[in-house]
């Protein structure tokens, strides 16, 4: 039997400026007022970390749909909140569909890999990142992220785009069999410069993953290079479950940084309404209380009626 040790001091509010955010429990989702089970979360924070996934952008080769996203943004737009939208390359179980549009899928020897997995390589998590090291790939996610440009990025609601944890394959944290440092690096600052030109005047935050509170050099090295080219900080993991507990202290301090930041509350439930997510959403408080977040961001596993959200509300209370 083990213990879970929660500090229970009281969290002091931010000095400046903070803004609690909520992110959707699922990707690609047309939001509106009807969904009750996202409506009240919207209404509780001040703006939406929106996911959406190349496979549902784009259904054909150049034929896209951002559909889903511009209801969501008129939807943001109708009730004063701003949008950041998160673009999801990769997928972390395989049980879930691969992330690529057929077309790639279907054509090994133009995208690399394998019969129905072209563009795909294996990740750490026996599921599918994307070969962006591979030109052709690389050029089809950029004509994506330029139609999504001409399509929305003019839109009053949209603050900012963050590319999917840029963090997916450097040192021991994200790695891919096959790449190396070098590669990874590369296609990431083409990712982002990309996106930075698309998108003038938006906010972009590279996502990186501290989970474990890591201070992989290669991703200390990639976050500074992303501030360095006028972008912000998008921490994502930042407290998870029990048996992560151990990474929050390098999380609140081993990256200080002048850049605006975002840091994204992970899966602090087992699988439950459990009862210790309160004083597990009371850490992640703490925990970006010290780091000096400008935005929290609160995943609302379980709907706006669950204890999940009920804790995170209590959390948001705390540090304003």
């Amino acid at each position: 039997m083990s213990l879970l040790v929660v500090n229970l001091a009281p969290v002091a509010p931010f000095a400046g400026h903070h803004e609690n955010w909520m992110l959707p429990d699922s990707y690609d989702v047309a939001m509106s007022s009807s969904l009750s089970w996202h409506h009240q979360c919207v209404l509780d924070t001040e703006g939406i970390l929106y996911p959406c996934s190349w496979v549902a952008m784009e259904t054909a080769e150049g034929v896209y749909d951002f559909s889903a996203l511009t209801t969501t943004l008129n939807y943001a737009a109708t009730y004063g909140k701003k949008v950041i939208v998160r673009i999801f390359t990769k997928t972390v179980s395989a049980a879930k569909p691969k992330p690529l549009p057929a077309y790639i899928l279907n054509d090994e020897v133009t995208y690399g890999g394998d019969a129905t997995t072209g563009g795909l390589r294996i990740n750490r998590f026996s599921a599918w990142s994307p070969r962006l090291d591979n030109p052709n790939v690389m050029a089809r996610y950029k004509a994506l992220i330029t139609a999504m440009a001409a399509a929305v990025g003019n839109h009053s609601a949209l603050q900012g785009i963050g590319p999917d944890e840029s963090a997916w394959g450097f040192g021991e944290l994200w790695p891919v069999a096959g790449l190396t440092t070098g590669q990874i690096r590369d296609a990431h600052r083409e990712m982002c410069l990309h996106i930075q030109s698309c998108f003038p005047g938006k906010e972009i935050y590279p996502f990186y993953n501290y989970c474990d509170g890591s201070e992989d050099a290669e991703v200390v090295a990639e976050l500074n290079w992303s501030i360095g080219q006028g972008m912000y900080a998008g921490l994502s993991d930042t407290h998870r479950i029990p048996d992560m507990q151990s990474g929050i202290p390098p999380v609140a301090t081993a990256f200080p940084m002048a850049a605006k930041t975002i840091m994204c509350v992970d899966y602090m439930s087992v699988g439950e309404d459990d009862s210790g997510v309160t004083e597990r959403m009371l850490e992640n408080a703490r925990t970006t209380a010290l780091r000096g977040a400008d935005i929290t961001v609160w995943l609302n596993w379980g709907g706006a009626s669950g204890n999940w959200w009920a804790a995170a509300k209590n959390a948001m209370a705390i540090i304003g």
